[in-house]
């Protein structure tokens, strides 16, 4: 079958995809309900109104926290078209078919037809999604007021509860899974799937307020914390040698809405030893590990540090954000190629088909957060919008289907899942993200409102009585305007985030009156003012080209505009829509295309003797690209510059049905 794919227009209103992946607030525990179904504070706002740090067990404090949910809203723009698109597939599945293995695992009659791909019923790792699912809906909830899709979710709850077992286990697939984990035979990961459920009725309760489902998850971890107490510490650090999710994140956030310590204590219980002593140490030791099989578990070190104050995980998280995001990461924020770490700083040498898994990208999107509510700064939003607009944004194609990898290899090509034959992992943290795009483009502390992200939406500062609408086209536009529709009760600071990328300085005007304020890039532009409703705050980024180099090959290099990576345009020879719909990766690993090539080197010279002089290599971060005129297709374009072949390069989030390079070699630089 030819190719005949409609791209999809940058930035125009239509549909788009990635996101922010965050972590949900810790409510605290809401009145009684007697087992029965409770759903939010009203039809229109959810129930949960905590910080992840707003428990009373809490030793460690956010100095700046995130808003609820409910307070935030987006606007008209590619962000919501994105969340929508993610909400059109969530209503699109039907609840008896999501819980038909959970159905015949425990002996109750099911005539649904069973999903397929990960969901099917002879994949190992089924009812992981549902895990997934329960959080999306619960998130898209607290993102939308969608009340039907929290009704749809809280009868999915209801549904599993009638699966689970008098001693609390509840799986898709039988406990006899964990007899083989004990005896060390091959099992596909029992307990990450067990985490996803886990987190996904955590999130029901916390979201829809579902005291069932806080209900089903305290069993399912008790069943977890008699099973992990009958083994010696050094046999079940080999069990932990199994990928396990994130179980200890969900344990303390158990531990957070109880305050029963046994919860606490299962959390200290699934530390992986031979992950988190390097760590601790300050060591890399990540190559030849498998990158998402981890980074959950350094999430729970990090929310196991703000809720008992051990310094130990504080370093542990912080280590390992570090050692990712220094010696680890493409120029677009992802990590991993085929799945693993490989040796620090083998970028270069790592481009694969296989390249940048998306639930990577998820998982250090939430460590980035947490850390940023321990210790605000803005370089930590820099590294977030890098994934955001790059590895996350431009993952979900016109129906909504999700990702897997983001190829790397030059001549590779972008893959999706497909309706109801997919549900891999990144199927599942792709639902989730696109439900919460609302969780983190402001915070506060006491006297400030810190603006992450440029992201169309309003924000409800319900404690301040502060009405604020955000309006932009950014990345397509360097302005971004903010318009308080409602005054403060008290004087409140704005903090707007200068990103690492604004070296032409940044302009802002407080009802067109410019200001003089510090702009320093990754800090925070400060503006303080008596604010009065119908004010307009205007600030101006200008947006800049630059040159990302990988540090084992000073050739090899990206092109930036801004925060956004750019990729040459390869064509779409060969390619076929059975190629691009239905697996997880581009199908056969082929050798792709060699690398482009970038030629700038000025003309021999001659000397003042006529002899020719060889004129010296550009410096590694010359920018060898410019802006083009735009085309109805791409409102951004741009052409390498020098000697042929030029290349035309566009964002990678917007290239959807055709083959490209992310990473080109100047043979000018030295």
């Amino acid at each position: 079958m030819a190719l005949g794919l409609t791209r999809r227009r940058f930035l125009g209103g239509a549909a788009a995809a990635g996101a922010a992946s965050l972590l949900p607030s810790t409510a605290v525990a809401l009145a009684d309900s007697g087992g029965k179904k409770v759903v939010g504070n009203s039809a229109a706002d959810g129930a949960a109104t905590q910080t992840p740090t707003g428990a009373a067990v809490a030793k460690v404090q956010w100095k700046a926290k995130p808003f609820p949910m409910t307070e935030v809203r987006l606007l008209p723009g590619f962000w919501k078209d994105t969340m929508e698109l993610n909400r059109s597939f969530l209503y699109s599945l039907p609840n008896e078919r999501l819980a038909h293995n959970f159905r015949v695992t425990a002996g109750i009659p099911s005539d649904a037809d069973p999903l397929g791909g990960w969901e099917a019923p002879d994949c190992e790792l089924r009812g992981h999604y549902v895990g997934h699912y329960l959080s999306s809906c619960a998130l898209m909830h607290a993102s939308t007021g969608d009340q039907v899709i929290a009704n749809k979710a809280n009868d999915l709850v209801a549904m599993l509860s009638e699966c689970q077992t008098k001693d609390g286990y509840l799986g898709a697939y039988p406990a006899t899974f964990y007899d083989r984990l004990r005896s060390h035979q091959r099992v596909w990961a029992p307990f990450y799937t067990y985490h996803k459920i886990i987190a996904g009725l955590i999130d029901m309760y916390e979201h829809t307020g579902n005291q069932q489902a806080l209900d089903m998850a305290l069993s399912m971890a008790d069943w977890a914390d008699v099973y992990a107490r009958s083994f010696t510490d050094d046999d079940w650090q080999r069990v932990l040698l199994v990928e396990h999710g994130g179980m200890n994140e969900a344990s303390f956030n158990l531990y957070a809405i109880t305050g029963k310590t046994k919860y606490r204590d299962l959390g200290y219980r699934f530390e992986h030893k031979k992950i988190f002593d390097p760590l601790a140490s300050g060591e890399d030791k990540l190559d030849g590990n498998h990158a998402n099989t981890n980074i959950p578990k350094v999430i729970g070190a990090a929310r196991g540090y703000e809720l008992t104050g051990d310094a130990r995980y504080r370093e542990i998280s912080r280590n390992f954000y570090r050692i990712v995001t220094e010696h680890h990461s493409y120029c677009t924020g992802g990590t991993s190629n085929g799945e693993m770490w490989h040796a620090p700083d083998a970028i270069a040498t790592q481009l694969g088909p296989a390249a940048e898994e998306c639930c990577c990208s998820y998982n250090m999107m939430k460590l980035t957060r947490h850390l940023f509510g321990q210790q605000p700064d803005a370089k930590l939003f820099d590294y977030y919008e890098r994934l955001l607009l790059n590895v996350r944004y431009g993952t979900q194609d016109r129906n909504g289907m999700l990702m897997y990898y983001v190829p790397l290899q030059p001549g590779m090509y972008k893959t999706f899942g497909t309706p109801f034959d997919a549900f891999w992992c990144c199927t599942g943290t792709g639902s989730e993200e696109y439900s919460k795009l609302t969780d983190s483009i402001y915070f506060h502390d006491d006297s400030s409102l810190y603006v992450n992200l440029f992201i169309p939406s309003t924000l409800d500062w319900k404690e301040r009585g502060l009405k604020l609408r955000q309006t932009t086209k950014y990345p397509n536009d360097e302005r971004i305007t903010f318009t308080i529709e409602s005054a403060p009760s008290s004087p409140v600071a704005l903090k707007i985030r200068v990103p690492y990328w604004a070296t032409k300085g940044v302009a802002a005007s407080i009802n067109g009156d410019q200001q003089e304020v510090a702009a320093t890039p990754s800090t925070y532009l400060t503006l303080e003012h008596a604010w009065k409703a119908g004010d307009v705050v205007a600030v101006d980024i200008p947006l800049t080209l630059h040159i990302a180099t990988t540090p084992d090959d000073k050739q090899v290099q990206a092109a930036m505009y801004g925060p956004l990576v750019l990729a040459a345009r390869l064509g779409t020879e060969g390619l076929t829509t059975s190629m691009i719909y239905g697996g997880n990766g581009p199908r056969g690993y082929d050798d792709g295309y060699p690398m482009p090539i970038v030629d700038t080197r000025p003309h021999m010279r001659r000397g003042a003797n006529g002899e020719p002089t060889i004129p010296a290599p550009a410096p590694a971060d010359s920018v060898w690209f410019e802006q083009a005129e735009a085309s109805p297709l791409y409102p951004l374009q741009f052409h390498t510059k020098g000697r042929g072949p030029i290349h035309t390069l566009v964002p990678l989030n917007q290239i959807m049905d055709e083959r490209y390079s992310v990473y080109l070699r100047n043979i000018d630089t030295d």
